[in-house]
């Protein structure tokens, strides 16, 4: 199976070469940089194929899929700074890049017939519903879309880097203890990715961690607890 990868400079895509190479897949990493420029940890990802590729131009995306002609892509590629998204500023951009990017790549997929797997996440929720909301999808019949959550990996930047960087400079630091989530490790999540493209069960998915819920504050504790471990 040949599968085309988006975003792989960033955690999570990473891992989703890395496991596509480990079962023996054609992966093809794709990233706005001329070249790979994600961690160079020795890893398939790092030697593995790659093409250029800007999400927001559509004629980009037109040009690249249809010459891969992959027959599945996980896009990984996303504006994931969500604080800064919500900046004026940052608006058309974030848009462009998640909404239109994404669109780009759909329509596409549904040309070829591939299938397309896309990461979405749990701040798609304002915490106001009553009812399950209904799928939307009206571009594809080959999806899976996957609402993940408080994501991290070895790649990229992330939540535990943060707070280890900043804890090296800084004695006390606050941190809200009134959001709760399930950490995320792009390791596991990247398996189920590829799990799912081994299938045709197509959907809405949501994807977390096993092991409960827990605040900012409380991740924040158990990120220093093992730290001086």
């Amino acid at each position: 199976m040949k599968v085309l990868v988006t975003g792989v400079a960033g955690q999570l895509g990473h891992d989703v070469m890395n496991e596509l190479a480990k079962r023996g897949y054609e992966g093809i990493g794709s990233d706005i940089a001329e070249s790979y420029n994600g961690i160079q940890d020795g890893t398939p990802v790092v030697s593995m194929p790659y093409v250029q590729m800007d999400i927001t131009d559509k004629a980009s995306v037109e040009k690249v899929l249809t010459e891969v002609n992959a027959d599945a892509v996980i896009h990984c590629a996303a504006w994931t700074a969500v604080d800064l998204a919500e900046d004026e500023d940052k608006k058309d951009k974030v848009h462009a890049v998640n909404a239109e990017g994404t669109k780009n790549i759909a329509e596409v997929c549904k040309k070829l017939d591939s299938k397309m797997v896309y990461t979405s996440t749990d701040y798609v929720f304002n915490g106001q519903g009553e009812e399950p909301w209904q799928p939307d999808c009206e571009t594809l019949d080959k999806y899976f879309i996957v609402r993940i959550a408080w994501v991290f990996g070895k790649n990229g930047n992330n939540f535990i880097k943060t707070m280890l960087k900043v804890g090296k400079n800084h004695d006390k630091l606050r941190v809200v203890n009134d959001q709760i989530g399930t950490p995320t490790y792009t390791f596991d999540l990247a398996r189920l990715l590829v799990d799912m493209i081994e299938t045709d069960k197509y959907g809405y998915y949501h994807a977390t961690n096993e092991g409960g819920y827990i605040s900012w504050y409380d991740f924040t504790k158990e990120i220093f607890r093992q730290a001086v471990e």
